[in-house]
């Protein structure tokens, strides 16, 4: 991920910038994300031999959850209902 920040990075920021960012290490931090939840679908096709060639390992706590009181609200809302309050959207199924 820090990797593929790095990368675009080089397309919008100036030479400065760009040399303190690639001090950083290249690894990504997951632990700051509020809500996790593990993938238990399937893949199409096209991954599978990418997902096997995996090189990298991930042991995440997904049960805490670190939200504001009311992202814990509208999370909760969601859950219960299965409506999302305040989500936009710029298409219509139809």
């Amino acid at each position: 991920m820090m990797k593929k920040i790095k990368n675009f990075s080089k397309l919008w920021h100036s030479d400065q910038v760009l040399e303190e960012m690639m001090k950083a290490p290249d690894f990504w931090n997951y632990d700051e994300f509020d809500s996790l939840q593990k993938f238990t679908g399937t893949h199409p096709a096209v991954m599978h031999e990418r997902i096997t060639r995996q090189n990298w390992k991930t042991e995440l706590d997904i049960s805490k959850k670190k939200f504001s009181f009311k992202d814990r609200l509208l999370y909760h809302f969601e859950k219960i209902t299965g409506i999302r309050l305040f989500d936009f959207r710029n298409y219509r199924i139809i």
